[in-house]
């Protein structure tokens, strides 16, 4: 199994394409980045693993590190990027003004 996500969706919300970590893009190990005024959004998807980590920075310092496990996609509504667990949304981040992040995990 492997989350599903449109790449393009995900290029949307963080103004950039996903990096590989490793350098092979198919591998499923990927990492998205978004700055906002002081603010610093990063995601990790590990496809095959059916994982994300979440984190969130303030002026470099550390706010918020969050991991889900058992993840089944990621859907991008309006300016909110929702995540599923078997088809249940168990969290989102909300790209507005400031980043918020909701997880009900």
């Amino acid at each position: 199994m492997e989350i599903k996500y449109d790449d393009l969706e995900l290029m949307e919300l963080f103004y950039s394409e996903g990096q590989s970590l490793t350098g092979n893009i198919e591998d499923g190990d990927i990492l998205y980045r978004r700055s906002n005024e002081n603010f610093k959004l990063t995601m990790f998807i590990y496809n095959y693993e059916q994982r994300i980590n979440i984190f969130l920075q303030y002026k470099e310092m550390d706010m918020i590190s969050i991991e889900l496990k058992d993840v089944s996609s990621l859907q991008k509504a309006d300016h909110y990027l929702k995540i599923y667990r078997n088809d249940q949304e168990v969290g989102n981040i909300c790209f507005g003004e400031n980043f918020l992040i909701s997880i009900e995990d």
